[in-house]
C-alpha cells in the first residue's frame, strides 16, 4: 500500500483511433499499460496476433472490393449493419455497373465519436455506428445504403424472416440526419418471394445513377450471384472449421450476435481474436450448419431472420460437447429482449456468456468477462461430460389460435376503452369474458418480479394484467383463458402471448393466450363478418366519442360532466354490440350533447396531436395519463385513432394478396374495406360539426410518409409519420 505508484500518459499512433494510454509503473515491476481499443499494450498481447475464422469470413465478404478500380461515379457503403451480411450483393451490383466504389475505413474512434455525436441517444450502438460510417463518405458522388425488410424466403405467414424495424428505418434515419437527400441510394432487400424483387429494385437504383433498366437488372443479377458464391464459400469454410476442431479437440465458442457486431472487431474489442488468444475456437453463428434445423421445431412465431439462426445454432452448440455459446448484444436491443429467453432454454444447463457492447465498454472489462467464461467452460468440458438437451416441449413457444371455448371465460387487458367492445363481441356471440381493470402500478411490482427489464413496457403491463387477476382475483384459473391481439413480426408484440404463457408457466400459472393476427385483418376468429362490422362501426363511433371528449373537455362548464357523457354514450354503444343491435339512433344527439358542454366565453386553446406506438398512446397508466397532462398544462390534445390500425390492416391485408397473386382474396378484402370505410363515413357525419379534424385515408397516410420512410417497411412508424405530417 506504502509503495509508490507512477502514471503517466500517451497518445498511441499506430493507427487512427489514436488511444491514450495509461503507462503505471511500481518499484521492482514491469509498467503496465491500459486504455487501447486492441491488444498492443495488454498483457495478453504479449503472444503474436492470430487469425480466426473471422478474419477468413472478412477476407470472403469483401473480396471483390477494390477501392477506387472503376471509372463511373464513386459510391460509398457504410461498413455498417447489414453491409456485413450482404456487402457481396452491393459491391458485386455496383462492380457491374463500373461504379467507383469506396467502403468506409473500419470502425475505429473518429468514427465513434461522429456516431455519438450525430446519432439520437436512445439508439443501439450498431444504429448510431452507421451515422459515423457513413458521415465519413460525404464527399461522394452517391452513397449506397440499402433498406433490408426480409432476408429470406417466407416460411408461411408466421416466419417472415424480418430485420427489426430499427434496421429497416436506418437509411431513412441516416438520409434525414445528414441531409444526404437523392444522393443516399436505397434499393429494397425483401427475399421473401425470392429474387425478383430485390432485382427489380437494384435495377431502379441503377436507373437513378444514368444507367439502362436493362443493365440495371444485369448488375443485380451479378450482384446476386456474388452474394449466393460468398454464401456457398462461408458454409464450405464453417465445414472446414468444425472439421479442424473435431481434429484438434479444442473447445468453440460460437458468437450468437449479428454480424454487424461479431464481425466488425473496432465495434467489439476485437472479442474473436481475444477467445483465441486464451486457447478457444471463435466461430461465426453463420459457420454453422443452421439449416439443418428448423425454427418452427421451437416456436409457433419465429419471424425474425436472425431469431431463426440463434434458434438454430443453440440447438446445434447444446448438443454438442466442443461448442459453447457467448451471446453478444447491445444495450437496447428489442428483439434480443425477447430472443435471448429462448436461447437460454435451448441452452438448458450449459454456460451461456452473455455481453454487452456499446461505445462506453471498456477494454480491461472485456477481457475479465472473456477470462472468466473461458475457466468457465472449461472446467464444464472436465467435469461435466455430455450436455443433455432439454425436452422441446419444455421450450415450444406456442402460439393458441383465436378458436374460442363457449364453455371457457376470457379475460382481456384493457388497452383502451374500445376493449369494451371485444367484450361485448364475445360476450354477443355466446362466451363468456370479462375485460380486466384498468392498469396501475401493480402491474410493473408483480411483472418486474419475472422479467428482465429489457422487454417493452406494452408486455409487462399487460403481463402484470394476467398476474393481478391470477394473484388477487380469486377465480379458479382451470376454465379461464386470455384473449390478446398478436401479429406476425416485425416488432416485438406478436412475441407477447407466447412468452408470457411460457413465463406465466414457469411461476406456476397455466394460462392459455389465445391470439388474432393482424397479419390477416383478424379474420382468425369465430366472429361473424356481419357482427365484426357492426363492432367495427363501433369502434369508429368511440374513436369519434374520444375525439368529442377532448375537444370538450378543456372547455366544459362543470368539471368532470364531460367524462361523465362519455362514459354514459360508450356504455350505451357497447350494450347495443353485445345484443347485436345497430346503434345509430344513439348517435343523433350525440353532436349537442357535447357541445352543450361547452363554455362559449373560453377561447380555443393550442392543439396538440399525439401518436406513435398505439399501445403507449392509448394506454393511461403507460403513458401517464398524457393527455389530461396536456389538458392541465392548457393545451387542447388530439390522439391519434385505434381505427388508423385497423384500416391499415385491411389495407395491407389487400395489398399482399395482390402482390402473393391471390385475386379472389384481395377482390374480396378489398369489398369488404370499401363497405367497412362506406361505414365509417356514416359514423363520422353524427360527429362533423363538433370534430373539425377529418382523418386521411389509410392510402393519403401512406403518400405522406413515403417522403421520410419506405412504406414497405413493416411497423407501425409507416403510420406515425404520415398522420405527424399531415397535421403539421
Amino acid at each position: 500500500v506504502d509503495r509508490e505508484c507512477k502514471l503517466t500518459t500517451f497518445v498511441c499512433k499506430g493507427c487512427d483511433n489514436n488511444c491514450t494510454i495509461t503507462r503505471m509503473e511500481m518499484p521492482g515491476e514491469e509498467p503496465s499499460y491500459y486504455g487501447s481499443r486492441c491488444d498492443k499494450y495488454d498483457a495478453i498481447a504479449s503472444h503474436a496476433k492470430k487469425e480466426t475464422f473471422f478474419d477468413k469470413r472478412e477476407q470472403l465478404l469483401f473480396r471483390e472490393y477494390k477501392k477506387d478500380s472503376g471509372t463511373g461515379p464513386a459510391v460509398g457503403i457504410p461498413r455498417a449493419l447489414l453491409v456485413y451480411d450482404y456487402a457481396p450483393l452491393i459491391i458485386g451490383f455496383l462492380n457491374a455497373l463500373d461504379a467507383r466504389v469506396v467502403l468506409s475505413s473500419q470502425t475505429n474512434n473518429a468514427i465513434m465519436d461522429q456516431a455519438i455525436e450525430l446519432s439520437y441517444t436512445d439508439s443501439c450502438f450498431p444504429m448510431k455506428l452507421l451515422h459515423g460510417h457513413a458521415a465519413m463518405l460525404k464527399d461522394m458522388d452517391y452513397i449506397l445504403y440499402p433498406c433490408a425488410i426480409r432476408l429470406g424466403s417466407k416460411d408461411g405467414d408466421a416466419n417472415q424472416k424480418y430485420s427489426c424495424p430499427l434496421v429497416q428505418a436506418s437509411p431513412f434515419i441516416i438520409r434525414n440526419v445528414l441531409d444526404f437527400g437523392e444522393r443516399l441510394l436505397i434499393p429494397i432487400i425483401d427475399f421473401s418471394r425470392g429474387d425478383d424483387d430485390v432485382i427489380k429494385d437494384f435495377a431502379n437504383i441503377a436507373v437513378k445513377m444514368g444507367f439502362s433498366r436493362k443493365k440495371g437488372k444485369e448488375a443485380a443479377l451479378a450482384g446476386i450471384q456474388s452474394q449466393r458464391r460468398f454464401e456457398a464459400d462461408q458454409a464450405a469454410l464453417g465445414r472446414e472449421l468444425l472439421e479442424q476442431l473435431r481434429q484438434s479437440g479444442q473447445l468453440g465458442v460460437v458468437l450468437f450476435a449479428r454480424s454487424y457486431m461479431s464481425q466488425d472487431a473496432g465495434a467489439n474489442l476485437g472479442i474473436a481474436e481475444k477467445l483465441a488468444q486464451l486457447g478457444v475456437v471463435p466461430i461465426p453463428l453463420d459457420f454453422l450448419p443452421l439449416e439443418s434445423v428448423n425454427a418452427k421445431d421451437y416456436s409457433d412465431r419465429p419471424y425474425w431472420f436472425y431469431e431463426n439462426k440463434y434458434i438454430a445454432g443453440a440447438a446445434i452448440t447444446v448438443l454438442d460437447p466442443q461448442l459453447y455459446g457467448l451471446w453478444l448484444t447491445n444495450f437496447g436491443c428489442g428483439p434480443n429482449s425477447f430472443i435471448i429467453h429462448i436461447v437460454e432454454d435451448i441452452m438448458g444447463g450449459k454456460p451461456l456468456g452473455q455481453l454487452e457492447i456499446d461505445e462506453h465498454a471498456a477494454e480491461a472489462g472485456i477481457v475479465t468477462r472473456l477470462e472468466a467464461f473461458v475457466d468457465t467452460i472449461k472446467g464444464f468440458a472436465h467435469f461435466a461430460g455430455k450436455h443433455e438437451a432439454p425436452h422441446k416441449e419444455d421450450i415450444y413457444r406456442r402460439a393458441f389460435p383465436a378458436v374460442i371455448d363457449t364453455a371457457k371465460t376470457f379475460i382481456i387487458p384493457r388497452m383502451t376503452p374500445h376493449i369494451e367492445l371485444v367484450g361485448a363481441l364475445l360476450e354477443g356471440s355466446g362466451f363468456r369474458a370479462v375485460v380486466l381493470p384498468e392498469a396501475n402500478e401493480r402491474n410493473l411490482l408483480y411483472a418486474d418480479k419475472i422479467t428482465s427489464g429489457m422487454e417493452c413496457l406494452p408486455y409487462r403491463v399487460t403481463l402484470g394484467d394476467f398476474l393481478r387477476f391470477s394473484y388477487e382475483d380469486g377465480t379458479d384459473l382451470k376454465n379461464v383463458e386470455a384473449v390478446m391481439a398478436g401479429a406476425y413480426g416485425p416488432c416485438r408484440f406478436g412475441k407477447y402471448a407466447l412468452e408470457q404463457i411460457k413465463i406465466l408457466k414457469d411461476v406456476g400459472i397455466d394460462l392459455p393466450i389465445r391470439t388474432t393476427v393482424s397479419n390477416n385483418a383478424y379474420r382468425d376468429t369465430d366472429i361473424s363478418p356481419r357482427f365484426a362490422r357492426l363492432a367495427w362501426k363501433g369502434c369508429v363511433a368511440i374513436d369519434y366519442l374520444q375525439r368529442s371528449l377532448w375537444r370538450t373537455r378543456p372547455y366544459e362548464k362543470k368539471s368532470g360532466s364531460a367524462d361523465e357523457l362519455f362514459d354514459e354514450y360508450l356504455g350505451r354503444i357497447v350494450g347495443r354490440v353485445r345484443k347485436k343491435e345497430r346503434f345509430d339512433d344513439i348517435l343523433s344527439h350525440v353532436n349537442s350533447d357535447f357541445r352543450s358542454l361547452i363554455d362559449p366565453e373560453l377561447p380555443r386553446k393550442p392543439l396538440v396531436g399525439i401518436n406513435g406506438e398505439i399501445f403507449l398512446r392509448s394506454n393511461r397508466f403507460s403513458n401517464q395519463d398524457l393527455v389530461r397532462e396536456c389538458e392541465k398544462a392548457g393545451l387542447e390534445v388530439v390522439v391519434s385513432s385505434i381505427g388508423e390500425w385497423i384500416k391499415y390492416i385491411f389495407y395491407r391485408h389487400v395489398e399482399d394478396a395482390v402482390r402473393d397473386r391471390k385475386f379472389l382474396k384481395a377482390l374480396i378484402s378489398y369489398l369488404i374495406k370499401r363497405v367497412w370505410e362506406r361505414d365509417e363515413h356514416k359514423v363520422i357525419k353524427h360527429f362533423q360539426n363538433l370534430v373539425d379534424m377529418k382523418e386521411p385515408s389509410t392510402e393519403e397516410v401512406l403518400r405522406l410518409t413515403s417522403e421520410w420512410l419506405s412504406p414497405k417497411c413493416g411497423s407501425e412508424a409507416v403510420l406515425s409519420i404520415g398522420t405527424g405530417v399531415e397535421w403539421m
